[in-house]
């Protein structure tokens, strides 16, 4: 192989660039890039070959080789598959091909599950994974087209070629890929359609939970801010009680001294009435002895009319005392609300003299 590489393109030795038509025709003479027996003319295209569905596939899930050259391999909504390729690719050390999908086959809703690089120095045919991504039935044939293929000269030849394998080699699938195909979980369009209503409907419910949560988190924050409040009123009211506190405690002083002012003025009255009852007593035994005079009235007229001044004296200037002492003290009960009032009966006052 590495003999027959500088005979492939001795016009362009040491250029990079991609093949064009005539270089890949002139390639596969030359038993390079695309085997000529399995190499189709009409495929070939200015600077690209399509390459085509080959004999045999495979179903996800299933793991069965089908023969494509007798029978259609039905790819259902959501299903995935395998396919060989119809062409054997050669390629050089110094040639790398790119893979790129065609439209006819997006168009129908599948993908191709490959890689895009084709390493230099493969050999074998190409393998593709298939997966129809559509909501019908996709069917591939044999021979037909299913992506396109470009080759590309590199500058020199790499350090690091690709290792051949041996099932893609005489155009079979390699055990491993088997095995995973038929391994492979297919699940089918409808039971797609019914999980991604289950995930509207579980997205609604988390929706409506939400909007239920914010319900119920409206009122808890309204109560959160009550419970402020209240909490701030409490505070209010413990400062309000303690000045309240504070005010009876400054009453019960005052009610104390008020207490005491009223023993005093109920001592000056007890003072006062035993005074009155010695007037009384006394104004007694006048009359006593004014019924004893009034024998000798004519003659003690001028005495009795002496004394009858100092009586009225006596009397006025006891008045005068008692007219002064009452004000203050009726002041003094009249200035505290529980200081009562001081009356004196008229019954305690002294009779008059009679004349």
């Amino acid at each position: 192989m590495v003999e027959r590489q500088p005979l492939l393109f001795p016009e362009n030795a040491g250029l990079s660039g991609v093949l064009t038509d005539s270089e890949i025709q002139d390639a596969v003479e030359g038993a390079w890039l695309i085997s000529k027996d399995t190499f189709q003319p009409s495929s070939l295209e200015a600077s690209s070959y399509d390459i085509h569905v080959g004999g045999k596939g495979v179903l996800g899930g299933v793991g069965a080789e089908i023969d494509l050259r007798s029978q259609i391999m039905e790819l259902g909504p959501g299903a995935y598959g395998g396919v060989l390729s119809s062409e054997r690719i050669c390629l050089p050390e110094r040639i790398c091909a790119r893979i790129g999908s065609k439209r006819a086959l997006s168009y129908e809703g599948v993908i191709l599950l490959t890689g895009s690089i084709v390493d230099p120095g493969y050999d074998g045919y190409l393998l593709f994974g298939v997966y129809n991504a559509s909501q019908r039935k996709v069917f591939l044939r044999y021979n037909k087209k299913l992506c396109n293929i470009v080759f590309e000269r590199l500058s020199k030849v790499p350090d690091k070629l690709v290792q051949p394998d041996p099932s893609l080699q005489s155009g079979n699938f390699p055990e491993a890929f088997l095995s995973q195909m038929a391994n492979m979980e297919v699940l089918p369009w409808m039971q797609i359609s019914e999980r991604v209503k289950q995930i509207e409907t579980i997205t609604k419910d988390v929706l409506d939970l939400k909007a239920r949560y914010e319900d119920v988190l409206k009122p808890i924050r309204d109560l959160t801010d009550n419970v402020q409040n209240v909490t701030r009123d409490v505070g209010t009211l413990t400062t309000q009680v303690r000045s309240i506190g504070d005010d009876v405690g400054q009453l019960n002083t005052l009610v104390t001294e008020n207490s005491k002012q009223i023993t005093q003025v109920a001592t000056s009255l007890g003072s006062v009435g035993g005074v009155v009852q010695g007037l009384q007593e006394r104004a007694r035994a006048l009359e006593d002895s004014h019924r004893d005079q009034e024998k000798s009235v004519g003659s003690l007229r001028t005495s009795f009319g002496t004394f009858k001044v100092l009586v009225f004296i006596f009397w006025g200037i006891l008045l005068v005392v008692l007219g002064a002492l009452l004000p203050k003290a009726i002041e003094k009960l009249t200035s505290r609300p529980q200081t009562p009032t001081i009356s004196v009966p008229s019954g305690q006052l002294p009779p008059s003299t009679p004349k």
